[in-house]
């Protein structure tokens, strides 16, 4: 009797595990969300006072704001003028870096190698911003 039912069972788990392919629904596939651009958010860092026409320079970038993040972010290690600072950071008016690798240095503190005090991430400061204290390190070799 016990051979019976288990082979009772047996075809009955066969039969179901057969026909499981016709009735079950296609998995539905929901699109996940986007972020807003990671530059869209704003930041103590950036987020200045509305600019006044006197302070942007011909090229879009406004000299007053780069200084402001450069006096919040980066005098204490790299100066008043950015000449450097022993045993705390470099000269930055000798710094011959391209607007992108000048980027890369506040992102990633160039991907690592200049430890995590140039950390902004990737909302820490605006493109805008970046081309803002970039001009602004740059007018101080003049």
């Amino acid at each position: 009797m016990r051979a019976l039912h288990f082979s009772l069972i047996l075809i009955l788990l066969m039969s179901i595990a057969g026909c499981g392919g016709t009735g079950t629904p296609a998995p539905t596939v929901e699109p996940i969300p986007t972020p807003q651009g990671v530059y869209e958010q704003p930041t103590s860092v950036i987020t200045p006072p509305a600019a006044t026409s006197a302070s942007a320079t011909a090229a879009g970038a406004d000299l007053a704001q780069g200084q402001r993040v450069y006096e919040m972010k980066c005098i204490s290690c790299h100066g008043d003028k950015a000449e450097g600072m022993p045993g705390k950071g470099k000269n930055l008016v000798s710094l011959a870096a391209t607007v992108q690798e000048f980027e890369d240095i506040l992102r990633t503190g160039a991907k690592g190698r200049l430890g995590s005090e140039h950390l902004f991430g990737s909302s820490q400061i605006s493109p805008s911003g970046v081309q803002n204290l970039y001009a602004y390190i740059q007018s101080l070799k003049k």
